[in-house]
């Protein structure tokens, strides 16, 4: 009876130092808290900075201008500047077709006509290569100067 009651004292007491080794691993765990993440869309046009005072800011990606933020206060100051960032690149759908004009055979001068417009490499080779056969220009053309110029702008 008396190895009984041993026993028991010892189960006790290491029950008691487990069940307090599990409530300080829950407060360590309690402490550490987990970063959110970034779900506004202004985050793929801005780089978050800590600054050496230790204040948060959020650089633009495209012109590098720096916003002073908090994270209580929201995104709305970037959003405004992402839609009127002068550097960043416009977003076109490449499927989707850009809109021309073209003069109208058989009207009169100066009768256009609004047609869809869609960039094809394939056409613009072709008509390269007849521009340079017709005009009966030196291959040497496409290498020049003027003629690249032009090409960056097609």
């Amino acid at each position: 009876m008396a190895e009984n009651i041993q026993s028991d004292k010892m189960m006790g007491e290491s029950g008691a130092s487990n069940s307090n080794a599990i409530s300080q691993s829950e407060t360590t765990e309690s402490n550490i808290t987990k970063k959110r993440k970034k779900r506004s869309i202004v985050w793929d046009h801005f780089t978050e900075i800590i600054t050496s005072e230790g204040s948060t800011k959020a650089k633009c990606d495209y012109c590098f201008i720096e916003y002073c933020f908090m994270t209580k206060d929201g995104t709305s100051t970037l959003l405004s500047h992402m839609f009127k960032c002068p550097k960043r690149p416009a977003i076109v759908d490449k499927k989707q077709s850009n809109l021309g004009f073209q003069s109208v055979p058989g009207g009169s001068q100066g009768d256009i006509a609004v047609v869809t417009w869609k960039f094809d490499q394939e056409e613009c080779r072709k008509a390269l290569c007849h521009m340079i056969i017709v005009d009966e220009l030196p291959f040497s053309f496409v290498e020049k100067e003027g003629f690249r110029d032009f090409m960056k702008v097609a």
